[in-house]
């Protein structure tokens, strides 16, 4: 008989194509078997409902919402986590494939280390095309939290640590209602960063589908209607930190969170723009040159 789950895994989905079949195998064929897999579908209009039906009858660890009106991502992505039972929980998206020992590994480490709330192990970013890349949003984050959330703030990178384990009860203290707003899983790792450490191990177990910038840029002008808040789309969460950082943490952060506001506006120019694209191309090779020397000296170490 399989014990009690450990592990609640949180896939929110819209129209995961096919791509939900891989994604969904690789988390079963998991070596750590106690797990939970809460699928919440978001009103999909292509066979993701058919498919993940399939999986819940076969499966018993397997549960299948089927939501009957649109939550929205960032409300998708709470409504998984806030079905969690268990004291270990991950998202997972339709299209990432993790390795057999991502869960278990993680799971590991996290016991191993009291302090810390969130391990992940390096993630490989690959596009359509097949270009491969490191993600660099998934660096260790210790000592005191001021130093924590100054140096995440300053540089969060790719944020795939947003894909880690993590212990279930700070991360839901982490996810307040009232947050829907571009950049909203940046505020979720900065207030799960002041419960606690986050940890990164030296292999790569988890591969994640690469967006191109342009994703980013057209769905901020889907979703967004106010012209303001096209150009200034990080203004939002800017308000949202410095309302819920403690003082002193806030005012170690905000040249970073300025900074991140700076560059996403540089990136939505050359966006609308195309006559700046070199200029802020430039500025992005300097960053990218920069991630990889921080990258190669912390593999090195």
């Amino acid at each position: 008989m399989m014990d009690e789950p450990q592990v609640t895994i949180g896939m929110p989905v819209r129209n995961g194509g096919q791509q939900i079949r891989t994604a969904i195998d690789s988390l079963l064929a998991q070596t750590h078997r106690n797990i939970r897999l809460v699928i919440s579908d978001n009103c999909s209009t292509d066979e993701t409902r058919e498919i993940c039906r399939e999986y819940a009858e076969r499966d018993s660890r397997v549960t299948l919402h089927e939501q009957p009106v649109n939550l929205g991502i960032c409300g998708n992505f709470r409504f998984v986590l806030m079905q969690a039972k268990t004291p270990y929980f991950l998202w997972a998206c339709h299209d990432d494939i993790w390795s057999p020992e991502f869960i278990q590994r993680n799971l590991e480490n996290l016991m191993a280390h009291p302090s810390a709330v969130c391990s992940t192990s390096r993630v490989a970013m690959v596009s359509l095309e097949g270009d491969r890349h490191l993600s660099n949003g998934t660096f260790a984050l210790q000592g005191d939290k001021v130093e924590r959330l100054r140096r995440f703030l300053w540089d969060p990178g790719e944020v795939s640590r947003f894909y880690g384990v993590f212990r279930t009860e700070a991360l839901k203290r982490s996810f307040p209602e009232d947050i829907d707003v571009f950049g909203y899983d940046w505020i979720v790792m900065a207030l799960n960063l002041l419960e606690g450490e986050h940890l990164e191990l030296p292999e790569v177990l988890l591969t994640r589908e690469d967006h191109t910038v342009d994703h980013y840029q057209k769905t901020l002008v889907r979703w967004e209607p106010r012209r303001l808040y096209r150009w200034m789309p990080h203004l939002p969460m800017s308000r949202i930190l410095r309302d819920r950082l403690p003082a002193e943490v806030w005012k170690a952060s905000r040249r970073g969170v300025l900074r991140r506001n700076a560059i996403q506006t540089l990136m939505y120019a050359k966006y609308r723009i195309p006559v700046m694209a070199p200029l802020v191309n430039g500025l992005a090779s300097l960053e990218r040159a920069r991630s990889r020397t921080r990258s190669n000296i912390r593999v090195g170490a």
